[in-house]
């Protein structure tokens, strides 16, 4: 099983810290497995550096996104998706996604498309594997100034 927490960063700080993906990964990662006043400071930072989510607009997207190709159904308060060889669970929250995946990669691979045709800024991460990445890579314009 893999599990992925997704989060929208902010343009501003997308193109800051491209290529520098590690720092922000640290960071979710230690405010992950802290506790105390050190998570409440986490947290502050996190949220300062996150976009909020509209849980309805995700839900609509998804329903128009997935619900005519793929079998997507809401269970209780977490989503599925199913493929042949595959299954994800997706729940949503106004701060971030946290997706389970059994199986191959096909069925959060859907969900990771389905993410990118809606925003650009996604940051996944599997804390367990310690891996991470954009959803959907953007080109950064460089200007230089002379």
């Amino acid at each position: 099983m893999r599990e992925f927490f997704v989060y929208l960063i902010t343009k501003e700080v997308a193109h800051s810290y491209y290529g520098k993906e590690n720092k922000l990964f640290q960071l979710f990662f230690e405010e992950q497995r802290s506790k105390g006043i050190y998570k409440t400071i986490l947290q502050k930072q996190v949220s300062y550096i996150t976009s909020l989510l509209s849980v309805s607009q995700l839900e609509e997207h998804f329903w128009s996104y997935l619900s005519e190709t793929y079998e997507w159904r809401l269970e209780g308060e977490t989503y599925s998706l199913s493929c042949r060889n595959s299954t994800v669970h997706v729940e949503l929250t106004d701060r971030y996604l946290h997706l389970y995946s059994i199986g191959n990669f096909e069925a959060e691979t859907i969900i990771f498309e389905a993410l990118r045709h809606y925003e650009s800024y996604f940051l996944a991460m599997d804390y367990g594997e310690r891996k991470y990445g954009w959803l959907s890579p953007f080109k950064l314009n460089m200007v230089y100034a002379t």
